[in-house]
């Protein structure tokens, strides 16, 4: 559920309030009607993988929904009374989060198997989803996973990352047709969804993981632990070759560690498995920039911007890439752009300020330049 950027990532983290299970959606895509396997038990599972994993990789390999006799058991005692699989469903949503039976409350950075969400009593929505599924499926419920990151999504800065969060949640079939199980609310207008299979769900469980290795230490201002993160990134590309989110994230974690050469590799499969990600071309002007390769920063900026014309941080580094390259008109566009994606955005008002300068407009650098110290002002306060 993340994508970095190096100020580059994609995950996904979301509020959790009490549970709803939302009726009535208009249709499913790629659901288990469609003719392919999609949900798999933790045996099925892991033989599954057994030929894509690495044989000293396998035994890192985790199951987020398996969840034992022991948890379905008690699953059972709360749903115990329940008239229809509808109503068990709904039952077992709010056992999740009611604080007298699994209690288990919402937590950005937590992304954990079923059995440790519930140790932990905390979990994000990948986790709290993985919890609802296993449970689900061990009372005798269709339940599956849901990637509904087209529709809820987010961009945000953590430190020298940029991170594309999305969001998972779950779905399950009762008598009442298909049904939407999502601990935050968010998609209660949500008429069509994709269902994936659990080697997908795997994905971005590792992918995931991977992540908050670097957020986690970056937050305490600790020694960021790469090598952690590349391992968790590296299994979600073993579970799903195609994974283009895990192979972005795998070349900022090159990049930041001096392996340019792997990180260019990484984000150019990113590209290969989806040609329409905007996150692996902005990568790889970073990269380039740094590299003083100031004509293809620009080209992979500008396909960049096509994808995704409205994101501030990219119209910053094409700005940056365009006034090193001598295009200070240009480069005045893009930061001001850039400033009105995001009125706090200090950078592009600092190199806006000075682009001015450069062609003799020093009252509007000034302008600028006050304007970049009351906004930097207002972010101390």
């Amino acid at each position: 559920m993340h994508a970095i950027r190096l100020a580059d990532p994609t995950w996904w983290r979301r509020a959790v309030g009490g549970g709803v299970l939302l009726l009535a959606v208009a249709a499913v895509s790629a659901c288990a009607s469609s003719g392919r396997k999609t949900a798999y038990s933790p045996q099925e599972l892991k033989r599954e993988l057994a030929t894509q994993v690495p044989p000293d990789r396998l035994q890192d390999l985790l199951v987020p929904h398996q969840v034992g006799p022991a948890l379905v058991e008690q699953a059972r005692q709360y749903v115990d009374g329940a008239s229809s699989d509808h109503s068990k469903a709904n039952r077992l949503v709010r056992a999740i989060t009611d604080a007298n039976q699994f209690g288990i409350e919402w937590k950005s950075i937590a992304t954990t198997t079923a059995r440790e969400t519930v140790l932990n009593g905390r979990g994000n929505c990948l986790s709290l989803s993985a919890l609802f599924v296993g449970l689900a499926r061990g009372l005798g419920l269709s339940a599956y996973y849901v990637d509904a990151s087209d529709r809820i999504n987010s961009l945000e800065r953590a430190n020298d990352l940029l991170v594309r969060t999305g969001h998972i949640v779950a779905t399950v079939r009762t008598e009442r047709g298909w049904a939407m199980v999502d601990f935050t609310g968010e998609i209660s207008n949500y008429r069509m969804f994709n269902v994936i299979d659990d080697l997908e769900a795997l994905a971005h469980f590792y992918n995931n993981r991977g992540y908050e290795w670097l957020a986690t230490a970056k937050a305490l201002k600790q020694e960021v632990p790469w090598e952690q993160a590349r391992r968790d990134f590296s299994m979600a590309t073993y579970v799903q070759r195609d994974f283009a989110r895990a192979h972005n994230n795998l070349g900022v974690v090159y990049s930041h560690v001096g392996r340019e050469q792997e990180a260019r590799q990484a984000y150019l499969r990113a590209i290969e498995a989806d040609n329409a990600f905007a996150e692996p071309r902005q990568n790889l002007g970073n990269l380039s920039l740094r590299q003083g390769e100031i004509d293809e920063a620009l080209s992979w900026y500008g396909v960049a911007i096509k994808m995704q014309s409205k994101n501030p941080y990219l119209r910053y580094h094409y700005g940056l890439a365009q006034y090193q390259a001598g295009d200070i008109e240009g480069a005045i566009e893009s930061f001001q752009r850039a400033i009105a994606l995001k009125h706090d955005y200090l950078e592009p008002r600092n190199l806006l300020a000075q682009a001015y300068r450069q062609q003799g407009r020093l009252e509007e650098a000034e302008r600028v330049r006050q304007d970049a110290e009351s906004k930097r002002r207002e972010t101390i306060s």
